[in-house]
């Protein structure tokens, strides 16, 4: 059977997750896809026990172990994993290793780009909360006057509705289109980890694509399960990771009117977690953010990225929530870069 789909999938240290995830992926009704799993340089035996549990996938070649000696974090392992991709398969999915998707996952996200032109880009279903599978742990992309990206309808009870436009999809658990990607370049790998999909969301919706979020095409997600709430690693790469998603992708007209927003909101986060966490990692790394070595490689992709703006600051500006907080969650979200607990925030 032809490939028409290619699973993009990254582990690193994740060999619990594993097993159940690729048994959800074997169940899939749909059936033209090949399997990519890269292994980002696990020391937990992970490689191993794909090879045991799934020698047979592995031999039919729908499903390939791409082994990497270190961790190239999530865009790198990513990029690896296209280079295998079959050179036929015309959608590139992205899907977390602590995930399971339901068995019309796929076929829901192939069926819903395969049914429209080529501006729409990408799409995503609803990722559900293991421990509360009613409800949403993200459904796409929301950004911010103030330069967030925030999970889509974080917190909100799952239901069955229409197909609607998002800004851009998580690629948590996503469906892009292989021409669209080819042209405006993958994840950038200088991100490593967090926020790279909010990147990639920019820079094709710049482009004039559009993305989609269809609620019937639902994984149950562990959030974090690999990468840890928190943790000084993710409070210093949301900071930095933050600020170069601005710098590179958000247009000169929309970036001075909401200049104030902007800084308003990262001199909060950097007070809030120096006097009341005593923890420096969220201001590491927007100072790492500024340094003038990468300050030189973002000024080349800005440019790049500004010219072939095929939008209008109006149409943006239309996809720019107010910088207050929708629910719960999405304060959550927030603050996960200040390594704060927030009470109610599902187990």
């Amino acid at each position: 059977m032809p490939i028409n789909v290619s699973v993009l999938i990254l582990n690193w240290n994740g060999r619990d997750y594993l097993e159940p995830c690729l048994n959800a992926l074997r169940g899939q009704t749909y059936r033209a896809f090949e399997v990519i799993l890269v292994e980002n340089g696990s020391v937990d035996g992970s490689a191993a026990l794909v090879r045991e549990k799934f020698g047979e996938w592995l031999a039919e070649g729908t499903l390939k172990l791409v082994e990497l000696a270190q961790n190239t974090g999530f865009s790198g392992g990513n990029l690896e994993g296209l280079k295998h991709v079959d050179p036929e398969a015309r959608y590139i999915a992205t899907l977390n290793n602590d995930t399971e998707a339901d068995q019309c996952w796929l076929e829901t996200l192939v069926n819903s780009l395969e049914n429209r032109s080529d501006e729409w880009a990408a799409v995503c279903g609803a990722m559900l909360f293991a421990s509360d599978s009613a409800r949403i742990a993200s459904a796409g992309i929301e950004v911010r006057k103030n330069g967030l990206a925030l999970d889509g309808r974080g917190g909100e009870l799952w239901k069955p509705g229409a197909e609607e436009e998002i800004f851009g999809v998580c690629a948590g658990a996503a469906l892009y289109r292989r021409k669209a990607i080819e042209e405006t370049g993958f994840f950038d790998p200088a991100f490593f980890a967090y926020l790279e999909d909010a990147d990639l969301a920019w820079r094709l919706r710049l482009r004039g694509y559009r993305s989609l979020y269809v609620p019937d095409a639902k994984v149950i997600h562990l959030y974090s399960g690999t990468g840890g709430q928190g943790s000084p690693f993710k409070s210093f790469q949301l900071g930095r990771n933050r600020l170069w998603v601005i710098l590179k992708d958000m247009p000169g007209a929309l970036l001075l009117r909401y200049l104030p927003l902007i800084l308003f909101y990262d001199l909060a986060a950097v007070l809030y977690t120096l006097l009341f966490r005593r923890d420096i990692h969220a201001l590491r790394g927007r100072l790492a953010a500024l340094h003038p070595h990468h300050l030189k490689r973002l000024r080349q992709q800005r440019r790049e990225i500004q010219q072939n703006r095929r939008v209008s600051i109006a149409e943006l500006r239309r996809w720019l929530a107010s910088s207050g907080f929708g629910n719960n969650l999405a304060l959550q979200r927030t603050m996960d870069e200040l390594a704060i607990a927030i009470p109610g925030k599902p187990k």
